[in-house]
């Protein structure tokens, strides 16, 4: 009976040699044991490179996934699974396959081995997917095009445009992911987060950046669409080359020489209005107060609220500031959640410490950022005087922000002073 067995495992085998279908069998820890012709070409491995130890052939992201396949067979063998699973070939491209497995048990109901069966569904995507691009879109448009696998944001598919602007061939391309060409999925937002997105909005328009072969980065507008076809979910994006559009931005906001944001002076305005306001005040004999202010925990409100949210604390503070101000001072912002406040005609500490501590009572009250949310902020302040005869700007200002960092080291919410002198 036993010689039975072995000549039906043999010829099972032989079979599995010939069928065109990647077949494995591997132990119930997952060690493979046997792999068919078919399995080692779809992955570009030999057999001996397969029972290398070392060697990863499941993507790295579904690794998990393998532990829980295993599980479900050992805890339930007599149940075969059938799931969409992600394998690495040798040279590193994922391969989206349907993965079939099934365990053999002994007489005693234990597993003994796992039996699967792989159908590469990369062949039957992309064409679907160039079927989709065919139907719904020009061959050539002035645009990058792209099809894209909405579960795990596989490229498959794109127009001429999209690889060569990119720098790759075709099929360079189809081996990459969006989050390969676009950072904005590796950095403020996963893809899971994307998706979940478009399938409560179903069209979006994103503007971001791309990644060339070579490394240099140009920004995009992309305009993306979830299509459903033949039964499965893709998205459809058209991205624009924005370039000479942000260009054309940049040269006007430098020209301007105003912070986008809060539109007060950026350092560049600064540095002009500096000089102005010095040189009257040299004519008067005038003292200079700097003030450094920086908004405590603004992380925190930024990670908790959002960076649109934390925009609005930014502009709502700068507006305080503007309203607290005489038109002969000069409120910047310098970057960030750092402003500066200069005033010149303040003859004394006290008199700087006065108006210090009564920019900390107006930035006291709440920030009305909506109808629905209003935030306690608060500032720290560092502030110096300094004669404005042979004044050195950059002593000043590193005055101030020192004596910021005092007033921040003893819990924020309050001021600090430091003579222009002392730095």
């Amino acid at each position: 009976m036993e010689n039975e067995s072995t000549q039906l495992s043999i010829s099972i085998r032989r079979l599995f040699d010939v069928t065109p279908v990647p077949t494995a069998i591997s132990g119930p820890s997952g060690k493979l044991e046997y792999v068919n012709p078919a399995f080692t070409k779809m992955l570009g491995y030999t057999q001996d490179e397969l029972f290398t130890e070392g060697v990863i052939i499941t993507h790295p992201d579904d690794l998990a996934l393998n532990l829980d396949i295993r599980a479900q067979l050992l805890a339930n063998p007599s149940k075969p699974l059938k799931i969409h699973k992600r394998y690495r070939h040798k040279d590193g491209h994922p391969i989206l396959a349907e993965l079939n497995m099934a365990a053999e048990v002994d007489n005693g109901g234990n597993v003994t081995r796992l039996i699967s069966q792989i159908v590469d569904l990369s062949g039957s995507r992309q064409f679907q997917a160039a079927e989709l691009l065919l139907n719904q879109l020009v061959r050539k448009s002035n645009d990058a095009i792209y099809v894209v696998d909405a579960e795990f944001g596989h490229i498959l598919n794109c127009n001429e445009l999209a690889y060569k602007r990119l720098g790759y061939s075709k099929e360079e391309l189809l081996r990459l992911s969006v989050p390969d060409i676009n950072p904005l999925f590796r950095n403020s937002m996963t893809w899971r987060d994307h998706v979940k997105s478009m399938r409560m909005h179903e069209k979006k328009l994103i503007e971001s950046t791309h990644i060339r072969k070579d490394g240099s980065e140009f920004p995009i507008e992309a305009s993306v669409n979830m299509v459903e076809h033949n039964g499965d979910t893709y998205f459809v994006a058209i991205a624009r080359d924005i370039s000479e559009r942000k260009e054309k931005e940049l040269r006007l906001l430098e020209a301007q020489n105003l912070d986008p944001l809060t539109d007060l002076p950026n350092r560049r305005l600064l540095e002009s209005k500096l000089h102005d306001l010095l040189c009257e005040s040299c004519t008067r004999s005038e003292k200079v107060a700097f003030m450094y202010l920086d908004i405590d925990n603004f992380k925190h409100i930024n990670d908790t609220y959002g960076h649109v949210v934390g925009d609005k604390v930014l502009l709502a503070l700068a507006n305080k500031l503007k309203d607290f101000t005489r038109q002969s001072d000069i409120v910047s912002r310098l970057g960030g959640d750092e402003f500066l406040v200069v005033l010149p005609g303040l003859n004394s500490r006290a008199h700087v410490l006065s108006l210090a501590d009564h920019i900390l009572q107006v930035t006291s009250h709440p920030f009305h950022i909506d109808d629905s949310l209003s935030l306690e902020v608060k500032l720290s302040l560092g502030a110096t005087l300094c004669e404005s005869k042979a004044l050195d700007v950059a002593k000043a200002v590193s005055s101030a922000d020192r004596a910021m960092y005092l007033s921040k080291k003893a819990g924020g919410g309050q001021s600090a002073f430091i003579e222009c002198d002392d730095a």
